[in-house]
């Protein structure tokens, strides 16, 4: 699998964790007014991907309430100066069939993570591909298309994440494993397959405390974000922990349960809230989680 570098495109766009346009080298800052309109169609672009997106989607999405001939002067108004934005009339191609982004003079950070994804053979390439999330998809946009677009990559880094670290824990690379668990939910707190991926490292290692914090830090999340409690998974292997810390766990199996990652927020949480610093030590000796 080759991941090709954004440096070889001469328009590149970062999208995941932060929102960046790189034009021949220099970062594009807006002085004055920052062109919304001429953003969002490229936004609107991104998260089509390398399909492309119709025009008429592009007009329903962004100016709802304009006739359709109205809106179309105003999204060809859009496109122009987006071409001279990206300093590449041919970045934009538009056709009969819709517009896009030709990925030959543009590099998109959330189309070379889910390419990767596709294209990986060996477990051995996919550190590479996952050091691409940086974060959720335009994270602080309220894009009328980014949702779904969004929350499709956070699933796909999810399984990724479980996947590799697994392969550790098979491997019996613990430390690998607690460092790739912990980075992830760095990026993304929410995924509580991923927290009790971490508590099952921790207890294999025989630290029940590190246990009990990762526990108290995954109920936190879950009721913060989603109004929830945690999973009866995760609750019986806090509860096992409790109940014997100092022989810690020593299990090898690693699906439990069933995955949790297509947990979504709900509508009013659509926007991501910044993740929790990491919580203290809590000894989960005597700890008794509620039922």
């Amino acid at each position: 699998m080759n991941i090709q570098p954004g440096e070889s495109r001469p328009v590149q766009i970062y999208t995941l964790g932060r929102f960046e346009i790189v034009v021949d080298g220099m970062s594009l800052r807006f002085v004055s007014k920052t062109p919304r309109k001429v953003l969002a169609v490229l936004k609107g672009l991104l998260c089509a991907g390398r399909r492309g997106v119709s025009q008429g989607t592009l007009q329903d999405a962004l100016w709802p309430e304009s006739d359709s001939l109205l809106a179309r002067r105003a999204l060809n108004t859009s496109v122009y100066r987006l071409r001279r934005l990206l300093r590449r009339k041919d970045a934009i191609v538009l056709n009969d069939d819709g517009i896009t982004l030709d990925p030959t003079l543009c590099w998109v950070d959330a189309w070379a993570f889910e390419q990767g994804l596709a294209e990986r053979v060996d477990l051995a390439a996919l550190p590479s591909v996952l050091r691409l999330y940086g974060g959720m998809f335009l994270s602080d946009a309220d894009h009328p298309l980014a949702y779904e677009t969004r929350e499709r990559l956070r699933r796909k880094f999810i399984q990724a994440v479980l996947q590799l670290g697994q392969a550790h824990e098979r491997g019996d690379e613990l430390g690998s494993a607690i460092a790739l668990y912990e980075s992830a939910l760095d990026i993304d707190c929410t995924p509580e397959d991923v927290h009790r991926a971490l508590m099952r490292c921790l207890a294999r290692e025989g630290k029940p405390a590190a246990v009990g914090a990762a526990y108290q830090r995954c109920r936190t999340v879950l009721l913060r974000h989603f109004a929830t409690r945690p999973s009866p998974a995760t609750e019986h292997l806090y509860q096992e922990v409790c109940s014997n810390p100092s022989a810690g766990l020593v299990s090898r199996v690693l699906a439990v349960t069933r995955p949790l990652v297509n947990r979504q927020s709900p509508p009013r949480l659509q926007r991501p809230v910044a993740c929790e610093a990491r919580a203290g030590v809590v000894s989960a000796i005597g700890d008794k989680a509620r039922t």
